[in-house]
């Protein structure tokens, strides 16, 4: 009887395969791997789709800016303050500013966020690009109208100044709130 007792237990026969599929809890440890490498492919691919977002829109800008220039024969400095052409170089440049800043915004870190996380990411990603022409123009406001006093006001330091603003819409924001004074309670 002591013999019997100090024999191992019988042992589990295998999982066998049934109609030529793994064992359950096989499939369910194979099927780990994949989920894990496909989230970050997926994490991969909105990633890259935000970047080809931002440099199409890039693009179209770039394109935009060379139609504005290429279609007349006056320089840049004699494009009226207020004209179409000096508006839109703005715009442009405040968008070329914001895409510039969500592009270096986005980081390796957004590849382990959840997936849910980055498609939201993707939707703010491109409406940052494209509100960027805003804080540009009120940058050109503030240009225009002397509140902000960076000598000579002519268009090409009005685009740079806009990149800068669509850039960093905060500076825009500080500007603004120094002006407004303090806030009421």
């Amino acid at each position: 009887m002591a013999e019997e007792e100090l024999a191992a237990p019988p042992a589990r026969p295998p999982a066998e395969a049934v109609d030529g599929e793994p064992p359950r809890r096989a499939r369910r440890l194979l099927g780990l791997r994949p989920r894990r490498h496909g989230r970050v492919d997926l994490g991969s691919r909105l990633l890259r789709d935000q970047l080809w977002t931002l440099a199409l829109l890039a693009l179209f800008i770039l394109l935009l800016l060379v139609a504005l220039t290429a279609t007349t024969r006056a320089p840049v400095q004699e494009w009226p303050a207020w004209g179409y052409r000096t508006l839109l170089g703005v715009f442009s440049f405040g968008v070329l500013g914001a895409i510039f800043s969500a592009a270096r915004s986005l980081k390796g870190s957004s590849l382990r966020a959840r997936i849910h996380a980055q498609v939201l990411d993707e939707r703010v990603t491109l409406s940052r690009a494209v509100l960027g022409a805003l804080p540009g123009l009120a940058a050109y406001a503030f240009l225009q109208s002397k509140v902000l006093n960076l000598g000579d006001a002519d268009n090409s330091k009005a685009f740079a100044i806009a990149f800068i603003a669509g850039f960093s819409e905060r500076l825009v924001l500080r500007v603004a709130e120094t002006f407004a004074g303090p806030k009421a309670k």
